[in-house]
């Protein structure tokens, strides 16, 4: 049987250790407490409690080129004037200092006075509106997203978050892969141990990759309440492989997509908003009536813009992208630069991320943005809608018309392209009522299909070891639905895995699929619960196939690597899916050539049904979390950790438990 030592025999052992001789970790407790007892955090007038519990260093002690410590804090809450917003230049990193305050608010709170009435008003009064609907949320320095944080290449990032919810938190950097500062990745038991309620924790790491990144939340239904942002990275022009496509690139131009639920109904998504902003389907109003609130987008006529977009997916709801006769020039996915596909619109799932260009080339008007969702967002036929906006229109009109022309069924024009669409048909389906024929076309690029601009980083006669995971679930005897990696739910350990690595046997308190069936447990019957970790020798090339035993798209997801996408297909039936280890021995699972460029990212879709055929080479060590993205599957049990590479290769870090 699975066992588990306890958190009470693991303090114990800590303290064993202690009296050994690992008197070095008293020495930087000692160090860190007479830190904070010289520091003194800003306040901040929308709280009431204010804190300098477990400070982690001093202000006044961080290197910094510009001397924030002589400026008022608080006037950078969105970070609109921060120095660290440039165009880059080449050789000049800089040491970029945040202050993030997570915090209990709710839209359409008390501070909301003018803003019903007037739009303008709601910055001033920091009033999130929302959809027009109350709802109890948490928010990033009174944002909901948080503030966009907006980076060089190489700069070195120090993150102070302020925990003023009232539980523990945690702010994961996701697509940074922290080589370097793996303890930085903000995986609560994982990576760290969680931020509790009043406490402070900074966070320092190098940025050494560009592109559209973003932050949230690791911690339960968080960044379902709005604890997330992006972080965009920009590369100096020389460096920029696309940069002769576009003319301007402006943060204001990067969007956050959410499906949203009303206060603590989690079960439930209720809308989608852009930019936390958007129509209310509570009401009978048209899309084009003034009282909704749309994100507007401000463009010039004839000039090219670098535009983002990230889904910040909590519940299975992929979203379909377009813009109202517009073309999109899709240059990124994932931060990562790809060759270039004019397309009609994307579909993403939670955490995907796409960069396209717009040229606007139209007459000057408005125009709807549009976002469908899909799967449960499509059963409540929930749609949404941004407004791009050209100078020399009305700069308070909304478009004519609806946001979609028949919100019921989709336009399906012979022309259209249409990137990573999550949809895909079994070989032997005769069904074809629920998708697009363009399917069957050419003009439909899927994921595996684009293209990158970076080489792959091994030989063409490379050989891979080759692991089979599977994402699925079971009913639990009490009737609660667990999502399962490789038919094993995942539970929290009770001490930090990369912290505490020393303190404990991994025998003893790890589990997997093949330490289970040593066992004598088979977990396709039977419920299986643990901490699951999956072991990964360092420095060698990696292959994961990837099987989905359900009929819904799951992103995968896996911290500290960006991978390339090799493989992704829909099988005939589950039991094919059951047994893709053996369909792949006899050759049934289709791979790209060794001389295609694949696609780099950090999420990928894999089919209801069907497989992803991943490739990286694990060099960088460590604990790092392998989960579906989307945030109720993974709080209910899709989750598991890589454990790359021995304890000795990984970076030395005080062991700690919280007794």
């Amino acid at each position: 049987m699975f066992k588990r030592e306890s958190k009470s025999f693991l303090c114990q052992r800590l303290i064993l250790l202690l009296v050994l001789g690992v008197a070095q970790l008293q020495a930087e407790v000692l160090n860190e407490n007479s830190q904070q007892a010289k520091f003194e955090w800003p306040s901040f007038p929308w709280t009431r409690n204010k804190t300098n519990k477990n400070t982690p260093s001093s202000l006044n002690d961080l290197d910094l080129k510009n001397d924030y410590t002589q400026m008022e804090l608080a006037n950078f809450g969105d970070f609109d004037r921060h120095p660290c917003r440039r165009v880059c230049q080449q050789g000049q990193s800089m040491n970029c200092y945040y202050q993030l305050v997570v915090h209990n608010y709710q839209r359409l709170g008390p501070e909301c006075q003018r803003c019903q009435q007037d739009e303008r008003a709601c910055a001033s009064e920091n009033c999130i509106f929302g959809d027009g609907v109350a709802s109890l949320v948490m928010a990033v320095n009174r944002m909901v997203p948080g503030p966009p944080i907006e980076l060089c290449e190489n700069d070195t990032v120090v993150v102070d978050v302020l925990n003023y919810l009232g539980e523990s938190t945690t702010m994961h950097w996701h697509g940074v892969h922290m080589i370097r500062t793996p303890e930085m990745d903000g995986a609560p038991y994982t990576t760290q141990y969680p931020l509790q309620p009043g406490e402070v924790q900074r966070y320092e790491y190098q940025v050494d990759r560009s592109g559209l990144l973003w932050y949230h939340s690791h911690v339960g239904w968080q960044r379902g309440f709005g604890v997330a942002g992006a972080l965009i990275v920009r590369q100096t022009r020389q460096e920029n492989v696309h940069a002769q496509l576009y003319d301007y690139d402006l943060g204001e131009h990067t969007l956050m997509i959410q499906d949203i639920f009303y206060n603590y109904n989690l079960q439930e998504v209720r809308n989608i908003l852009v930019n936390g902003k958007g129509r209310n389907h509570l009401s009978q109003l048209p899309d084009n009536d003034n009282r909704h609130r749309y994100e507007r987008l401000r463009v010039t006529p004839g000039y090219r813009y670098r535009m983002r977009v990230v889904l910040n997916g909590i519940a299975n709801c992929p979203v379909e992208f377009s813009i109202e006769q517009h073309k999109l020039l899709i240059i990124s996915t994932d931060g990562n630069d790809i060759e270039p596909v004019l397309a009609d619109g994307f579909f993403l799932t939670s955490a995907e991320r796409f960069d396209f260009i717009l040229e606007a080339n139209q007459y000057a008007k408005n125009y709807w943005i549009r976002v469908r969702g899909y799967e449960q967002c499509e059963e409540r036929n929930l749609y949404q809608g941004a407004v791009l906006s050209y100078r020399g229109s009305a700069r308070t009109e909304l478009p004519q018309g609806s946001i979609l022309e028949n919100p019921n069924s989709r336009s399906e024009e012979e022309d259209s392209v249409w990137v990573n669409d999550y949809r895909f048909r079994s070989p032997n389906s005769t069904d074809k009522s629920s998708l697009r024929q363009s399917l069957d076309k050419d003009n439909n690029v899927g994921t595996v299909a684009l293209r990158s601009v970076q080489p792959v980083s091994w030989s063409r006669y490379t050989k891979f070891l080759t692991y089979y995971s599977s994402f699925g679930s079971r009913t639990a005897p009490n009737g609660e639905v667990l999502f399962q990696i490789d038919d094993i739910s995942y539970n929290s350990p009770g001490i930090s895995l990369l912290q505490g690595r020393h303190l404990y046997q991994d025998d003893g308190y790890f589990c997997n699929k093949s330490s289970l069936a040593r066992e004598g447990r088979n977990c396709e019957r039977e419920q299986c619960e643990c901490t699951h970790v999956i072991r990964l020798p360092a420095y060698r090339p990696i292959e994961m196939v990837v099987a989905n035993l359900m009929e819904n798209t799951h992103p995968f997801h896996i911290h500290g690597y960006t991978i390339r996408l090799v493989g992704q297909g829909v099988l005939a039936n589950a039991n094919e899916v059951r047994n893709i280890r053996e369909l792949d021995r006899r050759g049934r699972l289709s791979r790209l050539k060794d001389d295609y460029v694949a696609v780099a990212k950090d999420t990928v879709q894999i089919p209801g049904l069907g497989y992803i055929i991943v490739r990286f080479v694990s060099n960088n060590p460590g604990f790092w979390l392998y989960h579906c993205h989307i945030e109720a599957h993974s709080v209910q049990g899709m989750v598991a950790v890589l454990k790359v590479g021995e304890d000795h290769q990984m970076k030395r870090i005080p062991a700690r438990v919280r007794c």
